[in-house]
């Protein structure tokens, strides 16, 4: 499967809608960085990098984007990346509290040193990645 580098979106090109339903083509909205479906009746923005296509309102709360490539792919949406952190996250502190209890139950078996390397390591990385998170919140 041959990957196609990104394309600028030009504002005076007609493109196919992004919309698989109704195959409708997108048209340029006179005066702004917006296009229009003429089948679907959806309207797209151009975001400010050029490359990329938001969809504006529609049913569904998702924000919908895609990148020209001669033909639209979908862009992964932040959203689902913050939600596979958050059970990372999760996951990451109950192997530290599991680590915890197994240290705590048996401090005189000859796993207490790696183990304790192995808990300060996570928790180190735990407090990275929360203020790697919080740093990108801001």
């Amino acid at each position: 499967m041959h990957i196609h580098k990104p394309q600028k979106i030009d504002l005076e090109q007609i493109y196919p809608c992004p919309c698989p339903r109704k195959r409708g083509k997108l048209k340029p909205i006179a005066l702004t960085d917006a296009f229009g479906c003429d089948r679907c009746s959806l309207l797209f923005q151009l975001e400010n990098d050029g490359y990329s296509l938001v969809q504006l309102g529609g049913i569904d709360s998702q924000r919908h984007a895609w990148q020209w490539t001669g033909q639209w792919q979908t862009i992964r949406d932040r959203s689902q990346q913050a939600w596979l952190e958050t059970i990372l996250m999760y996951m990451a502190s109950l192997l530290f509290f599991a680590l915890i209890i197994v240290w705590v139950l048996s401090p005189k078996s000859t796993l207490g040193i790696p183990l304790a390397i192995l808990l300060f390591t996570l928790l180190g990385l735990l407090i990275w990645r929360l203020l790697v998170i919080r740093r990108r919140d801001i």
